[in-house]
């Protein structure tokens, strides 16, 4: 198609060289933007499942597709700083009943059990408790509950389902430590 408004070898090549170059750029914005973008994990909060400085693809289309559920580890900004991805798991979904009493978390009335609160150091946060999660609410918990601020705290509370960026999908930082996040 360019050969026909093109005459010149050297500019035709350049030409398509460009255009490949233009394209790429465009597929690989629209990709970032509405498919899947990355996060840095900031800090011990996620540990062991993550750790401080991993780097995670963030998947956005599964925010959009199906709502979280018990489990899922997800991207959010965090409500004091936008500009800062917070990663978390989703133990509390609309509609439940959370108290967080003697180092322990009750869903629903029942004690939950992850195997992430057993070291016995737990941190209430400043939230008052029990509480109601609320419609297209989620209750967000690091894995390291002794050392993460989640929903616990008021300073990032209960996370709305649309300020959710995506759910966490694939360690690619460190290389050692590549593979699917669960």
């Amino acid at each position: 198609m360019l050969r026909k408004y093109i005459k010149n070898d050297k500019t035709l090549n350049l030409a398509e060289w460009a255009l490949a170059i233009i394209s790429a750029v465009i597929i690989s914005l629209f990709v970032r933007q509405f498919i899947f973008t990355t996060a840095v994990v900031s800090g011990p909060s996620m540990a062991p499942t993550l750790n401080n400085g991993d780097r995670v693809i963030i998947n956005r289309i599964a925010m959009r597709l199906e709502s979280p559920v018990y489990g899922d580890i997800v991207a959010f900004p965090y409500p004091a700083n936008p500009d800062d991805k917070h990663i978390k798991r989703v133990i509390g979904l609309p509609g439940d009943y959370i108290d967080v009493y003697d180092n322990r978390i009750f869903i629903n009335g029942e004690l939950f059990l992850d195997g992430f609160s057993l070291d016995g150091v737990f941190l209430s946060g400043d939230m008052t408790f029990p509480l109601i999660v609320g419609e297209d609410e989620y209750f967000m918990l690091g894995d390291n509950r002794s050392n993460s601020k989640d929903s616990r705290f008021a300073s990032v509370g209960l996370i709305k389902r649309e300020n959710m960026i995506g759910r966490a999908w694939l360690r690619f930082i460190p290389l050692n430590s590549i593979g699917i996040v669960r």
